[in-house]
Formats: C-alpha cells, structure tokens, sequence
C-alpha cells in the first residue's frame, strides 16, 4: 500500500472490445452511470480490437456525443493482451482501470475501486 495517500486527479477506463454491438450500449449506460458516483474527472479509452460487426460505428458515436470517450480502432484483431497494452500505453489518467465491454467485470465495482485507490492502494485486483 502507498502511504502517501494522494487523491487522483484523473481516471482512464481502459475498455477492449472484439464485436460487442450487442453489449456495447448496456455497458456504455453502466459505466457512465458509475462513473457519476465518483468525484473523479474520467476518460474512457475504448481499445476495439478488430471488430467486424458495428462495434466501430457505435464507438465513434460514442465519441462524438461525449468528450471524455476516446477510441483506438486496431485494422485487425491483434488480441486482448495487445488491446489492453495499446490502452494503457495511451491513456492520460493517474490510475488505470482495465475492463472488457461485455460486462463480465461489473461497473459497479468503480466507485469502490476508486475508494480503495484513494486510500493508497496502488494495485487493486478484483476477484469473483
């Protein structure tokens, strides 16, 4: 644990997809309405790895209604390991927090994740 107890001025959600048309919307509804619970400015990085559905067309929508959504488009599908690390690599926050957007990690753990950060805890790993 950091003891210097420093309150993020930034958070960036690092989001790989791979054709999640379906579950993109619902996820992206979540995530915002977590996001508000938290007195923290944000960006999300969504990482699309390749998608051949609509994944892409719905990501850039997403970006030109909310300034806080970036997006990388990868040409193919390179991987989730090599999404999440284009994500990091480019995201401006003060702490990371990696997620996938067919809600299999649950927005609703943010704002406890962000408490735990506040804390000082520098690395925090939920467990289902």
């Amino acid at each position: 644990m950091n003891t210097n107890n420093l309150k993020m001025k930034k958070l960036s959600i690092v989001v790989s997809l791979f054709n999640e048309e379906e579950s993109l919307p619902h996820f992206y509804k979540a995530l915002l309405s977590e996001l508000e619970m938290v007195d923290v400015e944000y960006e999300i990085l969504f990482v699309n790895d390749g998608s051949s559905d609509s994944s892409y067309e719905i990501i850039n929508q997403l970006v030109q209604k909310n300034p806080h959504v970036r997006a990388i488009h990868f040409s193919r599908n390179y991987g989730h390991e090599s999404a999440m690390l284009a994500g990091i690599d480019l995201c401006k926050g003060d702490a990371v927090i990696c997620m996938d957007a067919d809600l299999q990690h649950p927005p609703s753990m943010i704002p406890k994740m962000v408490s735990l950060m506040n804390e000082g805890y520098d690395v925090i790993n939920m467990v289902r």
